[in-house]
């Protein structure tokens, strides 16, 4: 035992991270209650599908998907945006089955979505605190300004369409966290070769849970 101190651990390099790379599809844009600023109620939004690509690196592992059975109302906007509907939902397990589905396969990773700030306010409201609070979550979206900075637009439709990656049907949570996890795969190959490490990586893209 030495009186000296304490060396700090050496960044992992990119090819060392774990990712977990998330989307949601729910029924609007609020997990949680409200009040709007006309006087209206607002009930909170529910999970409708969940999508999970698993990434050792650049190298997936896994994917996994699930609907999730509503409560409330599923307006029709949503339906025809994302081809999900009532009966699709009513043979679905409630979230709460989908949850313990899903916060196994989160464990000990980097929890990644392209709009971070929303698919994390979600899985804040949603998941347990004690599941959440110990990951990091990163924003696929300001990777992108900081490694593509050329690129003005960065919604994932535009990502994908810069970078070549075909999402073969959008606005569903598999296919959506598959385009993601292809994108970040290539965010992780310009890092590399702009020299940074697994530190300053996540560092570029993470979102604190204090803002989501």
């Amino acid at each position: 035992m030495t009186d000296g101190p304490l060396l700090e651990s050496p960044s992992p390099g990119l090819r060392e991270l774990r990712f977990a790379v998330l989307d949601l599809e729910t029924t609007g844009g609020s997990p949680k209650a409200r009040w709007t600023r006309d006087g209206r109620f607002s009930p909170a939004s529910e999970i409708t599908e969940v999508g999970l690509v698993r990434l050792a690196g650049t190298v997936v592992e896994d994917r996994w998907s699930s609907l999730a059975a509503i409560e409330g109302f599923l307006p029709e906007e949503i339906q025809r945006l994302t081809g999900i509907s009532l009966p699709m939902l009513a043979g679905a397990p409630p979230w709460e089955r989908v949850a313990l589905q899903l916060a196994p396969r989160l464990e000990g990773r980097v929890w990644v979505a392209h709009h971070a700030p929303f698919d994390g306010s979600f899985l804040k409201a949603w998941l347990p605190e004690g599941v959440w609070r110990r990951h990091r979550l990163v924003c696929t979206r300001l990777l992108a300004k900081r490694l593509i900075p050329e690129l003005p637009r960065r919604s994932l439709a535009e990502l994908c369409e810069f970078l070549g990656i075909v999402n073969t049907r959008a606005h569903r949570a598999l296919q959506d966290a598959e385009a993601t996890a292809e994108a970040l795969q290539h965010l992780l190959q310009r890092a590399e070769a702009q020299g940074l490490d697994g530190e300053a990586f996540l560092a570029a893209g993470e979102v604190p849970w204090s803002k989501v």
